[in-house]
């Protein structure tokens, strides 16, 4: 599927991809689809697990280590309503609101900016609470994907607003990216919203208007326009969006 990936990758990302899309196009109830989606998450556990023993003892990722938790993430509208039904699930009333206060805000200051810009940022994410992210279980892709063999470089990469420092682990963030790049394409392939989001945005509109779910289950565009991942100059319209290529029809 991908040249980047070892054929290991490439198995793993043809027969995860080809298992959700399968739930997918057999969920009768709309309101079942989210948890079809959300149960495939285990896959990423799998991965993880079966990657060599040396690449996982050598991750310093720890609770507390938050570096990467204040980089603006890109999600497809899927992992939005995951979050969002956890949150409107477990969180209390008084939490809910004040969450909805700080995404409003990340929404504010995130508008009109390109990527590079939103990066110097350096936002919190809006779920991060106490070093730690409050909705672990249910969190976005890419944050159970990456995985650092150095804290120290991500927080000096997160200082200096580059990725000067490489902390990726090959044997463990190639599976990681094949299960979620599958995850996502087997999503647009079933006929879901492709485009990207960036999360903290999507995420307000998401817990103020319970209409973004309904037009999903549609298969329409979850969010409104102002809640896309920004891209930089010279982009096109089409950036950011994912397309059915037919791998697992």
């Amino acid at each position: 599927m991908c040249a980047a990936f070892s054929p290991e990758e490439d198995t793993l990302f043809e027969k995860t991809g080809a298992a959700v899309f399968r739930r997918l196009r057999k969920t009768r109830n709309p309101a079942e689809l989210l948890a079809a989606i959300r149960g495939a998450h285990k896959e990423f556990e799998r991965a993880y697990a079966t990657a060599p023993e040396t690449a996982r003892a050598s991750v310093a990722c720890r609770a507390g280590c938050d570096a990467c938790c204040h980089v603006p993430v890109g999600v497809q509208a899927h992992e939005v309503l995951i979050a969002a039904q956890h949150v409107q699930t477990y969180f209390s009333p008084e939490a809910l609101e004040a969450l909805i206060v700080r995404a409003e805000a990340h929404r504010a200051a995130f508008a009109g900016r390109t990527s590079v810009q939103r990066l110097e940022l350096r936002t919190p994410c809006v779920l991060l609470k106490d070093g730690n992210c409050s909705i672990y279980d249910a969190r976005p892709e890419a944050c159970r994907s990456h995985h650092s063999h150095d804290a120290q470089a991500c927080r000096t990469n997160l200082e200096s607003g580059r990725e000067d420092l490489d902390v990726y682990i090959p044997g463990v963030r190639g599976r990681m990216f094949a299960v979620m790049l599958a995850i996502d394409q087997a999503a647009v392939e079933a006929g879901f919203d492709g485009r990207a989001y960036d999360f903290g945005s999507a995420l307000h509109e998401a817990l103020t208007d319970s209409l973004c779910a309904v037009r999903w289950m549609q298969r329409k565009a979850a969010f409104s326009e102002s809640c896309r991942e920004a891209g930089n100059d010279g982009d096109d319209e089409e950036s950011g969006v994912m397309h059915a290529e037919g791998y697992f029809q």
